[in-house]
């Protein structure tokens, strides 16, 4: 079962106009998981919502997003063709697996008492995200307002 993508929405401007047509001038400079992995080679394409919005899809546990949460940089003008500034041109960006936990809040979300594993789906029943459980060797414990 592969889990549904989540679009990401980024928006561009130039000179506090929104910046319209632009997504074949987009690219992403920088694309590595927060460990520090380069994953550049496997980034999603870019597309336009409207109105100076743009948009990417990534879905856990497929390419680039099958390696942990993501960071990077978006390139809205590669080829210098718009005249952005650096500020305007360059957009950091990020993919995170919480950007699903709002998904539960207003899907279905079954979890397996055996094992742990979770399923959040739709509503016709299909699945959105599944989290498999697996139990490591060590313990991990978080603790509210702590420093590591």
């Amino acid at each position: 079962m592969a889990n549904s993508g989540i679009v990401i929405p980024f928006y561009a401007a130039k000179d506090g106009t929104p910046l319209t047509g632009a997504a074949g001038e987009m690219a992403f400079t920088e694309l590595r998981t927060v460990e520090g992995t380069d994953r550049l080679s496997e980034a999603p394409a870019i597309v336009e919502i409207g109105g100076g919005w743009y948009a990417f899809e990534a879905a856990y546990g497929t390419s680039p997003f099958d390696a942990g949460d993501l960071v990077g940089v978006i390139d809205a003008d590669r080829d210098g063709v718009k005249g952005l500034a650096n500020a305007e041109r360059y957009i950091p960006v990020e993919v995170r697996l919480d950007f699903y936990g709002l998904a539960r809040l207003v899907n279905r979300m079954s979890q397996s008492k055996l094992n742990g594993d979770m399923i959040i789906e739709d509503a016709s029943g299909a699945a959105i995200l599944k989290l498999g459980i697996s139990e490591g060797e060590g313990v991990l414990e978080r603790i509210p307002g702590a420093v590591d």
